[in-house]
């Protein structure tokens, strides 16, 4: 038997023709080109695939003169070293000592004095020759002094002989003690004139060393300051290595959190000997040809089955479950033009042991906290009442609905826990130890004892029983994923999708836009005290973003992102814009459920007038130019209509007080009790007339009255007057005399539906009220009560 030639490619350094992203899985296509064949069987392992690939899904395709053979799928222990792959760094250098002198500025080391540092010096050796010549000239004195002694001790000892002698001494003796004397006080004169000049150059030392002293201390000064500018920047690096360090390590431990420990190995047999037509219908139904050979004969010799077959190219298909893409919207609406700004994104999460770089990414579909945003708008349940005798044990107390009183709890609940809410202020700031310490030290040494993939724990991965699931579990590719496989990728496995997780990214595109506008809507117009002749600068374009091509095919819609893109595992999803649509004829409108919950709820009624089908997801709400919060917006195919909850509008204040009862009694042999309801509900456009949303409301109003459930037990609405189930509406409603200038407030109509429910339509202006009544009449047998149904 012939060897069996071995190649051994690696996933990471294959590179990725595309990624198909599904809301629960991912499709990769992966390219090996050129492989060198030789003549006879050739075994390609592929290693490293991550470990939540469904094993039966992969699929290997290719161009050539050879016939795939075999194909098989290993779960193996992960061959590579996770510090061979990522390895630790240590090339840091270290910081060299400033080469500057930082000692303080001193008189010995000064290389450049100043100018009065040298004039001092000057003085001082000035000073010091004086006083040499000081000393020269007290010498001269003390000479002479001493010579005059010598001179009277001389003439007292001398006797003349005779006059002459006598004369000739005293003349000597003059001339000697003149000459001495002319020393004496040329010494003295000396002196005083050296001492007038070294007192006058003691007068200047004390100037310069003032000077110096002044001098010195400005260059002390200036030294500490920058010994404090030098010391914090010192500290500045020793911050900005930290966060580099911190940074790195974060890096190194997300690595680490999606380092697979076990990986698949696909195994692909080629045979590249010789075949004829005949041996191809010998072969069995799973091997797969890549193309079939033109071989003439049988007899072909090895050089030429080595010149067919030089090399093939091949592209392996499989499916995951661990990488997934989700919607994200944000949606801008404008009160004022009726319009809204939809950005489409789609969130890309990886959380596969692999890296896909530089590939086509297609997406397909196969397969808030403001006030009140969270909240359905309420449904009125219909309110019955029944007749009871005086012996029931049952409440007569039927001025509101056991539905009214519970709902109004769970409003009060609601309000007192929205205003208790944590406002996150005490998680703003950063301490001091968020600075990192050593750099992934310990860490990094036990890394090869526990660097093995870890999977998310809000995302348990099923594949090839890897973390104790069987291989059933593992989540079968859907529909349109590749051809019909043959045994040699038939599964049985059933489908267990992956839900995404709930991210709640979104509306990172826009409000910053809007923010601006609405700021600048803000501003008060200054053109007219502008100069006419003065010059405005043109508004800078806003960044644009390249749109995905969309392609509809029977159920399910296909985005491609514009490019390539790379997709690298991560524990955050990473955002890329898929398409912007616009909205016209954007219907908004109120609903009051006074009863429940005195607010009016605003919603915006929206057609998707785009060829894009909107999934359902996340999306972030801004409302001219303010966000409120994060919504879910609803699935809407092409065409249709949607409606998004805006939460409840503080500029429409609805008042709705206790109900008046008056009780009375009729009829003479048969008697009957009667009581009479009133209720009210008064509405208060406070939009201002001339503001820019200053048009009318459109509201729609709800209450109820009970329905009885006896036949003695009568339930008349006196007002508004005319009001049948199912009837004609009638006109309704009345201006607040609170309310000054009421006057034109708009119009209302009223009509009863099934179970006692009754609707207003309301056109409210603005600045102005409406106060809407509601009168019944409750009559039953006297001795009877009616209690809640």
């Amino acid at each position: 038997m012939d060897a069996i030639e071995q190649q051994k490619y690696r996933v990471r350094d294959l590179p990725t023709r595309s990624i198909t992203l599904f809301p629960t899985r991912a499709q990769v296509i992966r390219d090996i080109k050129d492989v060198n064949l030789k003549p006879g069987i050739t075994q390609i392992s592929i290693l490293g695939f991550t470990p939540t690939v469904d094993p039966q899904s992969i699929k290997v395709e290719g161009t050539g003169s050879a016939v795939i053979s075999d194909i098989a799928v290993e779960l193996q222990e992960n061959q590579d070293i996770f510090l061979e792959i990522y390895p630790a760094s240590d090339d840091e250098t270290s910081e060299s000592a400033d080469d500057e002198d930082n000692s303080p500025p001193g008189d010995s080391d000064d290389e450049n004095p100043s100018r009065a540092k040298q004039d001092l010096q000057e003085v001082r050796k000035e000073i010091q020759a004086l006083d040499d010549e000081i000393k020269r000239a007290a010498e001269m004195v003390s000479s002479a002094e001493s010579r005059l002694k010598m001179l009277d001790g001389f003439g007292n000892k001398v006797e003349p002989k005779s006059g002459s002698d006598m004369s000739d001494v005293v003349q000597a003796y003059q001339d000697q003690r003149n000459k001495t004397f002319e020393d004496h006080m040329e010494g003295t004169l000396r002196q005083r004139e050296l001492k007038n000049q070294v007192r006058s150059l003691k007068r200047t030392e004390g100037k310069l060393v003032t000077q110096v002293d002044k001098e010195n201390k400005t260059a002390l000064r200036a030294y500490s300051k920058a010994n404090r500018a030098r010391l914090k920047k010192r500290d500045l690096k020793d911050r900005r290595k930290a966060k580099k360090h911190a940074e790195k390590e974060r890096i190194q431990q997300e690595r680490c959190k999606f380092w697979a420990r076990s990986c698949f190995v696909v195994r692909i047999t080629l045979d590249a000997t010789q075949y004829t037509p005949i041996s191809r219908q010998s072969s069995i139904s799973s091997v797969t040809d890549l193309v079939k050979p033109t071989a003439e004969t049988q007899e072909s010799s090895l050089a030429d089955i080595e010149a067919a077959v030089p090399n093939c190219d091949l592209s392996i298909t499989y499916v995951t479950s661990a990488a997934f893409w989700s919607p994200s919207y944000d949606l801008q609406l404008s009160t004022t033009s009726n319009a809204g700004t939809l950005f489409f994104d789609a969130q890309l999460t990886n959380n596969t042991s692999e890296s896909w770089n530089d590939c086509k990414i297609i997406l397909s579909t196969s397969q808030a906290v403001f006030s009140g945003l969270q909240d359905a708008i309420p449904t009125l349940i219909p309110w019955h009442i029944k007749l009871a005798n005086k012996f029931s044990a049952g409440s007569d107390d039927i001025t509101s609905s056991p539905q009214e009183a519970y709902e109004q709890r769970r409003w009060k609940v609601a309000s007192g826990a929205a205003s208790q809410a944590d406002s996150g202020t005490k998680w703003i700031g950063v301490s001091t130890t968020q600075v990192s310490q050593r750099f992934m030290r310990k860490f990094m040494t036990a890394v090869p004892a526990v660097s093995k993939f870890e999977a998310p724990r809000n995302n348990q991965v099923h594949g090839a029983s890897l973390f104790g699931g069987k291989s059933k579990d593992a989540p079968q590719p859907p529909p349109g994923f590749g051809k019909p496989g043959t045994a040699l990728f038939g599964s049985n496995a059933r489908d267990a999708p992956l839900p995404p997780p709930g991210h709640s990214g979104g509306g990172l595109f826009g409000t910053a836009a809007a923010a601006s506008r609405s700021d600048q809507d803000h501003k008060p117009d200054i053109s007219d005290s502008l100069d006419e002749t003065a010059t405005f600068l043109e508004p800078e374009p806003e960044l644009s973003f390249q749109e995905s091509a969309v392609e509809e095919t029977g159920f399910t819609t296909i985005y491609e992102l514009p490019g390539t893109k790379s997709l690298i595992p991560s524990s955050t999803a990473s955002k890329q814009r898929v398409a912007q649509i616009a909205f016209t004829n954007v219907v908004f409108s109120h609903t009051i459920v006074a009863k429940y919950r005195p607010g009016a709820f605003l919603k915006a009624k929206l057609r998707n007038a785009s060829k894009i089908s909107l999934l359902k997801g996340p999306v972030g709400l801004t409302l001219d130019g303010t966000f409120m919060g994060r919504s879910t917006l609803p699935r809407c195919s092409s065409g249709d209509d949607f409606t998004m909850s805006l939460g409840i509008d503080p500029t429409i204040r609805v008042i709705y007080p206790k109900p008046d009862v008056k009780r009375s009694t009729s009829g003479v042999f048969t008697k009957e009790s009667s009581t009479a309801y009133t209720r009210s509900i008064t509405v208060v456009n406070t939009r201002g007339p001339s503001s820019a949303g200053g048009k009318a409301a459109r509201l729609r109003v709800l209450d109820q009255v009970p329905v009885s459930e006896d036949d003695k037990l009568r339930v008349e609405i006196v007002h508004p007057r005319g009001l049948v189930e199912g009837g004609p509406g009638v006109s309704a409603g009345a201006q607040d005399g609170t309310v000054k200038d009421g006057k034109d407030w708009g119009k209302a109509v009223a009509t009863l539906r099934k179970g006692g429910e009754v609707k207003w339509d309301v056109e409210l202006n603005a600045g102005k009220s409406v106060k809407l009544g509601l009168e019944y009449d409750v009559s039953l047998p006297a001795g009877d009560h009616a209690v809640q149904g």
